[in-house]
């Protein structure tokens, strides 16, 4: 009796299933779409937990936030001891002094000494013999040159393709080859030079850029004009 109510009871369950089939489908389809995203899940937590360098000791975002401040901290240092190179401009270049004939690029000006009209490719400073002449600005003696004409000429070349030529110059300090700055003593302002001798004692001042005269007055600290 009791084998005859298993077999009905498993009769009705075979039944069953046949009558609802597709909603069995349905539910197992569902339990193992389920299942499949369930895992998907647990796997991608577990490669998360691999590749996050915040975890088991690795290097985390404050590290890197650390090693970022430390490289810009070297390179800050590297720029303290970079000095920005300096703008060229002529410095106090004499104590005193007064400017008498200056730069012409076409026009034509009177020559007191030559007697004639010609372009002027400088400026005169007027200044008592014996007066002190500075370095106008830091470079690297180009050359010393000495006639009875223009008394000693001194050219130093300047960053920037600067060059300053002092004319009517007499006891010279420094020598072709010579690092010098501004303010150094080059030279004092001749007594006997012949170039420009009615004008009285002066420094004949020129400037190049890349190799063209410019004014020297254009280049002149505002205080030093």
């Amino acid at each position: 009796m009791k084998k005859a109510n298993q077999e009905g009871g498993g009769n009705k369950v075979l039944a069953f299933f046949k009558r609802n089939i597709y909603f069995v489908l349905i539910i197992v389809c569902v339990l193992a779409i389920g299942t499949m995203i369930t895992i998907a899940a647990v796997n991608g937590s577990n490669d998360k937990t691999t590749e996050d360098p915040t975890v088991n000791g690795g290097v985390g975002d404050d590290d890197d936030v650390n090693g970022d401040v430390d490289n810009d901290k070297d390179d800050e240092d590297g720029e303290d001891d970079e000095k920005p190179a300096k703008t060229f401009a002529i410095g106090t270049i004499l104590d005193n002094y007064t400017v008498d004939i200056g730069f012409s690029n076409t026009e034509l000006v009177f020559n007191p000494t030559m007697q004639h009209w010609a372009t002027h490719e400088g400026l005169d400073l007027l200044a008592a013999a014996g007066s002190t002449v500075y370095c106008p600005f830091d470079g690297t003696v180009k050359s010393v040159d000495t006639d009875t004409f223009y008394g000693t000429t001194v050219v130093i070349s300047h960053e920037g393709g600067f060059e300053t030529t002092m004319r009517l110059l007499d006891d010279v300090t420094v020598t072709a080859g010579s690092e010098v700055k501004e303010g150094d003593k080059i030279g004092v302002i001749s007594a006997d030079a012949l170039a420009e001798i009615a004008q009285g004692a002066h420094l004949h001042l020129e400037l190049t850029k890349d190799g063209v005269k410019v004014d020297p007055a254009q280049y002149m600290r505002e205080g030093d004009k």
